[in-house]
């Protein structure tokens, strides 16, 4: 039997990513400039190339000239050689063998080495030999001889080699007044001068491309950084957000931009808030939902773990929600449960926040709230929700509540917190339901007892006694759970009664029996105070 590989096979849809949008942008942005500094560099060197062995013929060709004029003007008439043993030149009736006065002040012009043949033979010239002879006497190659002096005209080189050096030379006839062609006129410059010249002007044709490619890279960088700068910041918001980084912030400057990015970051924005909605709210009720809940209490444990304040988790159910599914139907039941978690929410704005649960469950947190008091405000918003009339078509929908409530200690963890209230609450159920379940028979010991204040203990005690005593009266519970700690205090000290007796009130000073009459007057249970 062939083993299988647990190696998991890879994602064939996944595919490996290599550099960054920023950098792709810069290359498409700055690579035309590049290309188009190093095309510029690549034509330029031969056409500046061209250029400059252009200006050298030219040149070369001027100082041919000026040479012919200047010796016709200053020995008038034709060359002409003489001699047998000893060769002459004259130029007209002036013996010019040994005067390079002319030539000489030339090449000091020019810097250009000035050379006349007489037919194929250098006669006259500015060339020296290393030991500074001038090199009279000597020929010329053959193709030259041919295409100056046999074929009548002008011609220039580039590489021409003069006794193994290189030279730009240019070679024009010399014509007699005949119009017969006597010998040449020869001009020359080294190739290294003009080469050296040629090497900087491409030097100098590179760095003007380096700088004006810089300047380019430069403004290009500074068009296209801040819209990488913003994509950047749009990608980093979009994988925090999408990894479940709910605290991920979008850079104002993408907000600020009046473009498509501008338009990208707002709607990443309202994505991001719909995705935390759909992530935090119950789609149903508009709540948040359990998991958004375990995460709003860490700062409210945290806060009380380094103070004296306590909070307290209550779970609250409601009851029979499953026979209102039944006779009525999903609809009707969907619309309970929004009328009742729009109740709690309303309660709970100011003394801390609801969750839903689960199905028909709620989860409240009353934050910096002992247990009496988070008790109290159950028992109020209990009233509220007995007293909603929820009506879907034509049918008006009662519901009660049951509530588990408890008080959280520095000793135990927030899930075993979550596991009393819903202890209590399922006692609460089963002890009859719409009510408020704080405490389970002997549930609290003697030291929890006494780490209570005074006047818990004694709110505790009327409380607990007047829910008994109304416990056949749910409709009126609300009265009793809406007293404050001071209306508490003022009946046990008797002010309530006393101010009752200077208002001419017929009430009476000893006990006080929480009967139905005893209190649907209210004047008879609120201190002066909170009239």
């Amino acid at each position: 039997m062939a083993k299988k590989d647990s190696k998991p096979k890879a994602d064939k849809h996944k595919r490996s990513r290599k550099g960054t949008i920023s950098g792709h942008m810069y290359g498409v942005a700055i690579l035309p400039v590049v290309l188009f500094a190093l095309t510029i560099i690549c034509a330029g060197i031969p056409l500046l190339t061209g250029l400059l062995y252009d200006s050298a013929e030219k040149e070369l060709r001027d100082a041919a000239l000026s040479t012919t004029l200047l010796m016709d003007a200053t020995y008038p008439g034709d060359y002409r050689l003489t001699g047998d043993d000893a060769l002459y030149l004259y130029k007209g009736d002036a013996n010019i063998t040994s005067d390079y006065a002319v030539v000489d002040s030339i090449k000091d012009a020019t810097g250009l080495d000035i050379t006349i043949f007489y037919k194929d033979t250098r006669i006259h010239t500015t060339l020296t030999d290393e030991n500074g002879s001038r090199m009279v006497g000597t020929g010329i190659a053959s193709q030259i001889y041919q295409i100056v002096y046999v074929d009548g005209e002008e011609a220039f080189y580039h590489n021409t080699m003069i006794f193994g050096k290189p030279y730009f030379t240019y070679y024009m006839p010399l014509v007699s007044s005949h119009g017969n062609i006597q010998g040449m006129i020869a001009t020359a410059r080294p190739s290294e001068d003009v080469n050296r010249t040629i090497r900087a002007y491409i030097l100098l044709l590179i760095l003007v491309a380096i700088v004006l490619t810089g300047i380019m890279i430069f403004i290009v960088i500074r068009i296209t950084k801040p819209m990488t700068v913003s994509i950047e910041s749009i990608f980093k918001f979009v994988k925090d957000a999408s990894s479940g980084n709910e605290t991920a912030v979008l850079d104002e400057h993408v907000l600020s931009r009046r473009d498509e990015l501008g338009e990208i970051g707002e709607s990443v924005l309202s994505m991001q808030r719909s995705m935390r909605n759909m992530m935090e709210s119950d789609p149903l009720t508009g709540l948040f939902n359990r998991r958004s809940a375990q995460r709003k209490m860490g700062p409210i444990i945290s806060k009380a773990k380094n103070s004296t304040e306590s909070f307290c988790i209550s779970i609250g159910d409601i009851d029979f929600f499953k026979s209102v599914n039944d006779t009525y139907g999903h609809d009707a039941g969907d619309e309970v449960l929004v009328k009742v978690a729009d109740t709690i929410r309303e309660h709970m704005k100011n003394c801390g926040f609801v969750a839903r649960w689960g199905g028909e469950e709620f989860l409240m947190v009353f934050d910096r709230t002992s247990l009496i008091m988070a008790e109290n405000s159950l028992w109020s918003l209990l009233e509220k929700i007995r007293a909603m009339k929820i009506r879907y078509d034509n049918y008006i929908i009662d519901v009660t509540m049951s509530f588990g409530v408890s008080e959280w200690d520095k000793k135990q963890s927030v899930d075993d917190l979550i596991k009393s209230a819903d202890d209590k609450l399922y006692n609460a159920k089963n002890s009859g339901r719409n009510r408020v379940v704080s405490t389970i028979e002997g549930e609290e010991s003697g030291e929890e007892n006494d780490e209570m204040s005074e006047i818990d203990k004694l709110l505790k005690t009327i409380s607990n006694g007047a829910k008994e005593e109304m416990s056949g009266h749910p409709e009126d519970a609300g009265h009793f759970e809406n007293l404050s700690a001071k209306e508490f205090e003022d009946i046990l000290n008797g002010k309530a009664d006393e101010e009752a007796a200077r208002n001419g009130n017929d009430v009476m000073s000893g006990t006080i029996s929480f009967s139905e009459d005893s209190y649907t007057d209210d004047s008879i249970l609120r201190s002066p105070s909170s009239k």
